[in-house]
């Protein structure tokens, strides 16, 4: 049975902001970028999970002040969302050695805007200046996996390759804010992707050939065609039900208690986008994520 640290809590926001800090980095290296550049990796974020289980224990109890942060930073996007989670986490200095000098931290270029920096940190162990870029990513690989354009998202509208590109080329050109000069570039991206039945079995990780700059543990699901889906002797095995966006970190069935079903219940689809599926076992327990299409 997989157990995920984020199934530790129970308040919805808890629990993601677990997930944001202890699930798996989705890069390895960033493609085609040839200056120094940190991606912050599992490594990295365990040894900070781990420190901070007291607070999300104490937030879990009492998360008054997480709703309340959230609260003041609402934005229905979930990119935003999770960029506030990572900003609540470090506004938390008691946990960790990052200073935050600015969230946001605009660029000019006379009274024209030319970027935007995502965080930048004092790193209190080093004494670096450092630029933090963060993404949250969710894809759905096509033949060929080994290329980064055939990974789209849900509704077909982004590409891992374009992302990849936009993140070399675009979100590390700058050297300096205001008088602060950038000493050290770090890479958050986080995220699951989906893989076809071609080269990932339900209740398994992929096998095959897949973009180098994976991190090895990424966060996996499938994507399947709901003929497929339905009549799969895998799928038969757990219990499912459609989920919105709200549960494309963690899963929210500890506070839903919503029903669960075999798959040959579940309704037809009603759309024609690619809709989120969970896979819970007999304890409700999240064993598997599929995207499924018509």
């Amino acid at each position: 049975m997989i157990v995920f640290a984020w199934q530790n809590y129970h308040h919805p926001h808890v629990r993601n902001l677990a997930w944001v800090l202890s699930s798996p980095a989705l890069l390895s290296y960033l493609p085609n970028f040839h200056q120094p550049l940190t991606v912050l990796n599992d490594d990295f974020w365990q040894q900070h999970y781990q420190a901070y289980i007291p607070k999300l224990q104490a937030l879990d109890l009492n998360p008054q002040a997480l709703t309340d942060f959230l609260t003041q930073h609402k934005n229905h996007r979930l990119g935003y969302y999770f960029e506030y989670l990572l900003l609540f986490w470090l506004l938390d200095k008691d946990f960790h050695p990052f200073e935050l000098i600015k969230h946001r931290a605009t660029l000019f270029e006379g009274k024209t805007t030319i970027g935007e920096l995502d965080f930048l940190i004092k790193n209190l162990e080093t004494g670096k200046i450092e630029h933090w870029e963060v993404a949250i990513k969710f894809y759905l690989g096509h033949p060929p996996l080994t290329d980064a354009l055939c990974w789209l998202g849900a509704n077909d509208n982004d590409s891992f390759g374009r992302k990849l590109e936009h993140l070399a080329q675009k979100q590390f050109r700058y050297d300096c804010y205001q008088d602060y000069e950038i000493e050290q570039r770090c890479l958050v991206v986080k995220g699951r992707l989906f893989y076809p039945s071609s080269d990932k079995t339900l209740l398994k990780t992929a096998y095959g050939e897949t973009l180098d700059c994976l991190s090895a543990q990424h966060l996996q699901g499938n994507w399947w065609r709901w003929d497929e889906f339905v009549h799969s002797p895998e799928s038969a095995q757990l219990n499912w039900r459609h989920v919105d966006r709200d549960e494309w970190l963690a899963d929210q069935q500890i506070n839903k208690g919503l029903p669960l079903v075999s798959v040959r219940q579940l309704p037809p689809l009603a759309t024609t986008r690619a809709e989120l599926f969970i896979g819970f076992d007999e304890n409700e327990q999240e064993q598997a994520r599929c995207f499924v299409r018509p």
